[in-house]
């Protein structure tokens, strides 16, 4: 009897003979918010960053529609971020409703995090000053990155306690040239706060996603350590099978298509890119065959992926 795409799913993401690869659009897994995870189309979030709408020429993705951009900065000063009162992530209100018309028996429902501690902080102050903030202002950064921290540990309370059965977790730390600051400065003030909210799945018993743009292989295997299941990076700027053959079956990746392959690439395009991250990834499980980034992609191009994970036999990895 074959699998359930969620069986299949979990399978996959411990390298445990899945009976077929799963990709983006499949069923097997669902993206759920919290109220107030996406920031409005205009006016301020409850972080008291300002946002206005993207112009209307953008076109938006369906996994997950970037609808408003951030125009204004909180504060330039890390001391009025430390006397400032952060969102409650303990309102139940929060989460209510959130399983609402899902079967979490027959696809794995993740929990979306909002912006990371850096990510946050940087949105807070305006990355020029978060940045310099770290370097200049180090403990009392850190401390509020231990903040933003502890919100993230209750909205993973939180999706647990409502019945999410795994977390998504996005922080960016690399452009396409590589880290943005210090890996050695990350481990000391990002990586204890974002292990904190990690650690809440790895002791559930559910997986944790993770996302960071750009070149970031020198955050990987802290984050691996730490308890992150499966990696969404960005393709043509990160080496996958240096870090398949790294980390073997420790890891695994949802991705593996580049975005600027699926928006302006052909279909048979696409069919060679996926073909060759399940050859050099798939290793009795270990890929969600998808887009790194989730844009509004060719429908003949999502058909291409689909096709592509749907016709694909495991055996092929193995010569």
């Amino acid at each position: 009897m074959a699998l359930t795409a969620k069986d299949n799913l979990l399978r996959t993401l411990t390298h445990n003979r899945p009976d077929r690869v799963p990709y983006a659009g499949d069923g097997s897994m669902v993206l759920v918010d919290y109220r107030g995870r996406k920031p409005p189309r205009s006016g301020l979030d409850a972080w008291g960053v300002e946002w206005a709408p993207l112009p209307q020429s953008y076109v938006l993705g369906a996994g997950e529609p970037a609808e408003s951009y951030p125009v204004a900065a909180v504060t330039s000063s890390v001391a009025d971020l430390l006397a400032r009162p952060f969102p409650d992530p303990s309102d139940p209100d929060l989460f209510r409703g959130l399983l609402a018309g899902l079967d979490p028996d027959s696809c794995l429902v993740v929990g979306q995090h909002g912006p990371g501690p850096l990510e946050r902080l940087c949105s807070l102050l305006g990355m020029t000053h978060a940045l310099l903030a770290l370097y200049s202002q180090r403990e009392a950064s850190q401390t509020v990155l231990d903040r933003i921290a502890d919100y993230h540990v209750g909205i993973a309370r939180g999706y647990l306690a409502a019945g999410v059965g795994a977390g998504w977790l996005a922080d960016d730390y690399a452009g396409q040239g590589g880290p943005l600051l210090s890996p050695a400065l990350w481990r000391q003030v990002v990586l204890p706060g974002l292990a904190r909210v990690i650690a809440v799945y790895v002791r559930a018993g559910v997986p944790v996603f993770f996302h960071t743009c750009g070149r970031a292989e020198a955050f990987i295997p802290d984050l691996v350590e730490a308890g992150v299941t499966a990696f969404n990076l960005q393709s043509d700027a990160c080496d996958f099978p240096a870090l398949k053959r790294r980390f073997g079956r420790r890891i695994a990746f949802y991705g593996g298509v580049p975005g600027h392959v699926m928006l302006n690439g052909t279909a048979d395009d696409v069919r060679r890119a996926a073909s060759a991250a399940l050859a050099a990834l798939w290793d009795d499980g270990g890929v969600i065959l998808a887009p790194d980034q989730p844009l509004a992609c060719p429908a003949e191009n999502t058909a291409a992926l689909a096709e592509v994970a749907r016709t694909w036999r495991p055996a092929q990895s193995r010569s």
